[in-house]
């Protein structure tokens, strides 16, 4: 019987001792208080959104604290990764896209930054002008200065991205597969705008921009076998009208000059606006809408002439270039702010015509100086139209900005004044000019001519006559031109008329001031016999008939000038004779 008893408390005793080893593991998984440990949730995410991927390779969320967690980054289209960042916790190597994260005690979202690949310089190089391809294919684009169709034509230039040294800093190559071919555009309607820019060379700097004359293309160079470049912007290119520039010197190293050249950096030449080009119902749609470039002109001291012979491939199929001397650098540039100018007008007598007879409120920086309230006019006959015209003065070309904008100038009649103000002005005629203007006598308003489209950002304008001017009058020789007649010399003598910007009430419609900078210094000048027989014009006045001319007496036509003005001072009341 003892022996049972024995036998039975040893079975007893072993497995009560198996039953507290378990129940002792247990609660070491559990935790050491005895209650289960706690787990927490890793978000992954990416910055900035769209950039690419980021992913949990151990994929096991929540996990619990210190526990080692593999992730991974992968870059999307035209990104690169950068590094990982988290709130808590740590990363074994945060500047890796693959790598361990050891979780915090808490919940955590993990980030994986990215950003674009950085833009490239590009040393661009000559062409032989009698062996360069000519596509002759007819072209939509859409850039952020409007739409345009165009047919391109010969290829100009070829650019290699390059590796650019100034002073000290050191500008890398980004893609080695990024190159470009420049094909001049025919049948596009130039026109011209004011563009702030900022980049190595310049901060904001104002540019002169006319075009476009040129459109850049992506380019495959098919010897170095590496396909067709990504993630970069076709551009439509514009020429820059020509300004003082210091001189600076550059290194540049590219795929042809491996060891690298020294250069001189010149003015900028020609200013490059991403572009939608649609060719044959395909649309390469912008990349990067905030990459623009600037082209420099370069000048190297050795060996300007490269000589070489490349194979390329684009969407205007495989083409040979051959190459002759290294022509300009661009460079990644800013586009800080942009306007369309302002036209030069050139001017035509109306004949016949209805008055118009309704009553305007009228509120420019003049009548502010001099009214308590708008000036109350009525508007009568038509006086003058205004075509937009393109005008070459020495070595400035200044081309039609929009050619949808004219102007019909109608006499007013008030109860008021007419008063006279002393008026500094300056533009391509003259530093300052000091004028005398009397007024006001005329409302310039918007007009559209015929079919044309509507005027786009053009004012109104009241408008003074010039009784005195002092100092030496304007005596130049320029070349005028607009939609009528061809470009022809003309003599411009004294400025004869003012107009300020006006805000203008028409019953219950408000046309306010859109650009207040905006004026015109009207100019007497020679001309010629012209008449149209009928014009169909329409403006907020309705539909009118005109006939315009230029006056038959040669010093007798009016040229409009965009002017600044700088200061003005009211005189009082204007006691002289009024216009005829």
């Amino acid at each position: 019987m003892k022996t049972i008893l024995s036998l039975w408390r040893h079975h007893y005793v072993r497995t009560f001792s198996v039953l507290l080893v378990a129940v002792f593991l247990l609660a070491g998984v559990i935790s050491c208080t005895g209650t289960p440990a706690t787990e927490y949730d890793l978000t992954m995410a990416v910055n900035p959104a769209g950039s690419g991927t980021a992913t949990d390779l151990t994929g096991t969320s929540p996990y619990v604290d210190a526990a080692a967690v593999n992730i991974t980054a992968t870059a999307g289209s035209c990104y690169r990764f950068v590094n990982w960042s988290a709130p808590a916790g740590t990363f074994s190597d945060p500047n890796a896209a693959t790598t361990t994260f050891i979780m915090p005690a808490q919940d955590v979202i993990v980030t994986a930054n990215f950003e674009l690949v950085p833009a490239d310089h590009f040393k661009f190089y000559q062409m032989k002008a009698e062996t360069a391809p000519y596509v002759g294919k007819e072209v939509e684009l859409v850039d952020q200065f409007g739409a345009f169709n165009a047919t391109v034509g010969q290829a100009m230039l070829f650019g290699n991205p390059v590796e650019k040294v100034h002073g000290s800093v050191v500008s890398p190559i980004e893609d080695v597969n990024r190159h470009y071919t420049l094909y001049g555009l025919e049948d596009v309607q130039h026109q011209s705008w004011e563009v702030m820019i900022n980049n190595q060379f310049q901060d904001d700097a104002w540019l002169t921009v006319v075009g476009p004359v040129a459109l850049a293309v992506p380019t495959e160079k098919i010897e170095a076998d590496l396909g067709a470049p990504e993630c970069i912007n076709h551009y439509l290119v514009y020429e820059v009208v020509y300004q003082d520039f210091p001189e600076v010197g550059v290194t540049l190293k590219d795929q042809f000059v491996p060891d690298g050249e020294d250069a001189v950096v010149y003015e900028p030449v020609y200013f490059a606006n991403p572009v939608e080009k649609t060719l044959d119902g395909v649309v390469s749609d912008i990349e990067k809408p905030d990459e623009h470039l600037v082209f420099y002109a370069i000048e190297v001291s050795e060996n300007p002439s490269i000589d070489k012979t490349i194979d390329i491939e684009n969407q205007f199929g495989e083409q040979t270039l051959e190459l002759t001397y290294r022509d300009t650098l661009a460079v990644p540039s800013q586009k800080i702010e942009w306007d369309k100018p302002l036209n030069h007008f050139n001017c035509y007598w109306t004949l016949g015509g209805l008055p118009v007879g309704e009553e305007v409120l009228l509120e420019d920086q003049f009548t502010e100086d001099w009214l308590d309230e708008p000036l109350s006019a009525i508007v009568a006959m038509p006086y003058m139209f205004a075509n937009p015209a393109f005008k070459v003065h020495g070595e400035a070309v200044t081309p039609i900005a929009n050619p949808n904008n004219h102007l019909t100038l109608y006499w007013i009649d008030s109860t008021e004044g007419p008063m006279l103000w002393q008026v500094i002005v300056s533009n391509q005629f003259g530093a300052t000019q000091e004028l005398y203007v009397a007024g006001p006598y005329w409302l310039g308003v918007p007009t559209q001519k015929e079919t044309e489209p509507p005027p786009e950002g053009l004012d109104h304008f009241l408008v003074y006559q010039v009784v005195d001017v002092v100092g030496a009058p304007t005596d130049a020789v320029v070349t005028i031109g607009d939609q009528w007649l061809p470009g022809e010399p003309r003599h411009v003598t004294a400025p004869v008329l003012f107009a300020n910007p006006v805000k203008k009430t028409h019953g219950t419609t408000v046309s306010p001031i859109d650009n207040s900078n905006d004026h015109l210094t009207f100019y007497m000048m020679d001309g010629g016999a012209f008449v149209m027989p009928e014009l169909l014009v329409h403006n907020q006045f309705g539909d009118q008939f005109l006939y315009v001319e230029q006056h038959p007496y040669p010093d007798y036509d009016y040229l409009g000038v965009p002017s600044d003005k700088i200061e003005w001072t009211l005189q009082g009341p204007w006691t002289g004779p009024g216009p005829d």
